[in-house]
């Protein structure tokens, strides 16, 4: 019998531990602690998915009858409703991993540079255009553009002229918004990479999926934790994101993919010191004993 054995463990030079998500070909058990972990799995993913909507701002009326129409699909065996929207999400996420590139290109190509100390150069609106015209259609060009502007991916001077506002990165307005579209884009992503690695034989057919994690880290140490991922997430994608605009061709003869890291870092609600150690290992106690059944 095949069976998921628990994460492997591989510890780096400051001591931590790094975590293989998916460390085996998925396999499937009838055990009571199979059971229990699926069930486990099954209410948060649901209950989570629905708090996160209902926070975004989707009205329970509208949540409520997408979910009585997708459940009338699963219980008469039918195919899943995914919607013409799914597309519109999905170029609407392009076209922001386009305008990435504009910024990124502003940042790496020598006739946007200054030869001296490397920054991006000020740019009129028709260098700026030009610049743009790198990664969108004409007719887009335009549309691009004002998109930049409203969300403050660049700035205009007082001599006219456009410089970049957040450095390489593009961060999105209107919280709510971007929130659902994102996490639409990224997701489905996410749940595929999580089935492909589970049902991959061979490790090297299998996408990066790891973390690196305490329990108890203390609450005062939490900007410290945000600001050190941050600067190190930065560091880690610029160089990636690099290599990847070296490699990518558009125009390619043969089958192309998508590519991309997705970094995240996680920092969970405060609890209190008073019996947590105890919790946790019971958790921890309960999870092992179900992997072990049926070994």
């Amino acid at each position: 019998m095949t069976v998921a054995r628990p994460a492997a463990k591989r510890e780096t030079r400051e001591g931590h531990v790094l975590r293989d998500a998916v460390t085996g070909p998925g396999g499937t058990r009838s055990s009571d602690g199979r059971a229990f972990l699926s069930h486990a799995a099954l209410n948060a993913l649901l209950a989570e998915t629905t708090a996160f909507l209902l926070a975004a701002g989707l009205p329970r009326t509208r949540l409520a009858a997408q979910l009585r129409k997708q459940a009338g699909r699963v219980a008469g065996g039918h195919r899943l409703e995914r919607s013409q929207a799914a597309k519109v999400i999905k170029e609407s996420y392009e076209d922001l991993v386009e305008i990435a590139g504009v910024v990124h290109d502003w940042h790496r190509q020598h006739r946007y540079t200054d030869k001296t100390t490397g920054l991006p150069l000020p740019l009129r609106a028709t260098g700026l255009r030009r610049l743009i015209g790198q990664r969108f259609p004409r007719k887009k060009v335009g549309s691009a553009l004002r998109w930049m502007q409203a969300n403050g991916v660049v700035s205009r001077r007082s001599d006219g002229s456009f410089v970049p506002a957040m450095g390489r990165q593009v961060v999105l307005k209107g919280w709510r918004m971007s929130a659902m579209e994102r996490t639409a884009a990224l997701v489905p992503q996410y749940l595929r990479i999580a089935m492909r690695n589970a049902r991959a034989t061979d490790p090297r057919d299998r996408d990066v999926d790891r973390d690196a994690r305490v329990f108890f880290l203390p609450q005062k140490y939490v900007r410290l934790w945000r600001a050190v991922a941050l600067e190190r997430t930065q560091s880690f994608l610029e160089g990636l994101d690099n290599w990847l605009e070296d490699h990518t061709q558009p125009n390619s003869s043969g089958p192309t993919v998508e590519a991309a890291v997705h970094s995240y870092s996680y920092t969970g609600e405060p609890r209190s010191a008073k019996g947590r150690r105890t919790t946790s290992r019971r958790l921890e106690r309960r999870a092992f004993d179900s992997l072990a059944e049926g070994q």
